[in-house]
């Protein structure tokens, strides 16, 4: 399972460049009370249909490495929001949160509600239209 943090700002983030990493820390500055937890680089999807390291035993956690990531899962009581982060995001990160929240959904069979979120620090043309038609938040920051 994947470490559960409290919603904070802190050193460093599991998988986030340096612009995602500015990106949500003024998110975390301007929605201070969004989520109660956050799991980062959260691991969704199935491993590799091979083998990477043969069948000798060591490549054991090595499929982790094959799998997809969730940018952020954040916690508020049984809600769950899928989060990525992008500067610029634009319509193919619509798609890649909603392949992450099936994926989420069959792994995890979670029991409450669970929300798509991007978080950019430019609303580019057409996504308010494109996110709101897909069911996806989209907060620029």
């Amino acid at each position: 399972m994947d470490p559960i943090f409290p919603y904070e700002k802190k050193d460093w983030y599991t998988h986030m460049s340096p612009a995602d990493s500015a990106i949500w820390e003024r998110f975390i500055e301007k929605y201070p009370h969004a989520f109660n937890s956050v799991q980062y680089d959260f691991r969704v999807g199935d491993p590799p249909p091979f083998n990477p390291l043969g069948n000798d035993g060591e490549d054991l956690n090595q499929d982790a490495l094959y799998r997809l990531r969730i940018d952020v899962v954040g916690r508020n009581g049984e809600t769950r929001s899928i989060i990525e982060i992008k500067p610029k995001a634009g319509p193919s990160t619509i798609g890649q949160v909603k392949g992450y929240i099936q994926l989420y959904k069959r792994d995890e069979a979670p029991v409450g509600a669970i929300k798509g979120v991007i978080i950019t620090d430019t609303i580019q043309p057409n996504m308010d239209y494109l996110c709101k038609v897909e069911g996806i938040e989209i907060i620029a920051v």
